[in-house]
């Protein structure tokens, strides 16, 4: 495996990349850090850069550092997973002058099993005497970053999130859809890490059997009115809080549907 990584500590992006960043989210420059620009680098985030495993089954290896990054995600306008989205956001938001920390995560699988502290990467932002929990590579979740405040009930459009402290000094995100039942997502601290750190994990899951993102192709974006997400088998479209899927018949027709709806070419390498 390549050795590519962040190597400082704290990572910036030269102007160029901050320009080319903001113009590929189509977000404004702002001189000053501030809660209402943190909530809409986020929510314009997740609005146009999608959340995508496709180098796994292109066979091409994830490299975590920001010269690959930078080429992957700006360049050729493509996508990536959680560590390369909330990688690169992190080095954005540390260049636009917030304090951020990159932080590890353990992820509900759906028999309820915790995965490792590493199995995803988000962030927290430390502004005007709070903590927020950001995350732009977790797929379907919240648009706008959340406030850890143990217990409270945050909205996030038509869904609820909550974090809740256990005895251990970690937190819990949990999600619903009626401010009542609440399924847990991942668990969280607040140790900081480097990009560097999350390697072996990033390896894991682009090349063990058992990790979900070598299993088939997803592909999800957020959309102003809901969110698009195109897997091997369906395309699914949740618009206005309603559902629908189209079967996808072959290869081809996913091809055809990932460049029309994502403008992304999938390319197989051997």
């Amino acid at each position: 495996m390549s050795t590519g990584y962040l190597k400082r500590q704290k990572p910036k992006l030269s102007e160029q990349e901050i320009s080319q960043y903001l113009a590929r989210i189509r977000t404004p420059r702002e001189l000053k850090p501030s809660l209402r620009y943190l909530r809409l680098l986020h929510r314009n985030h997740l609005m146009n850069i999608p959340f995508e495993n496709l180098d796994i089954s292109m066979r091409r290896e994830i490299i975590l550092d920001i010269k690959h990054l930078n080429e992957k995600i700006l360049i050729k306008r493509r996508g990536g997973f959680c560590y390369e989205l909330n990688g690169f956001f992190y080095c954005l938001l540390q260049s636009l002058g917030f304090e951020v920390h990159l932080i590890g995560a353990q992820v509900y699988d759906r028999q309820g099993n915790l995965g490792s502290v590493l199995d995803h990467a988000a962030l927290l932002v430390y502004l005007d005497d709070n903590i927020y929990l950001c995350d732009v590579g977790f797929g379907d979740s919240f648009s706008s970053p959340k406030v850890i405040h143990p217990g409270e009930l945050q909205m996030d459009y038509t869904r609820y999130f909550r974090i809740d402290k256990n005895a251990d000094e970690d937190y819990t995100l949990s999600k619903s859809e009626d401010s009542l039942q609440f399924d847990p997502q991942y668990v969280f601290s607040k140790k900081a890490y480097q990009l560097v750190e999350f390697i072996d994990m990033c390896h894991y899951h682009q090349t063990n059997p058992k990790s979900h993102f070598t299993k088939q192709n997803i592909i999800s974006q957020a959309k102003p009115d809901g969110r698009i997400i195109l897997t091997d088998k369906k395309l699914i479209t949740q618009r206005l809080g309603e559902k629908q899927e189209q079967d996808i018949l072959n290869h081809d027709e996913f091809c055809s549907l990932l460049q029309q709806h994502f403008g992304i070419t999938y390319e197989m390498n051997f």
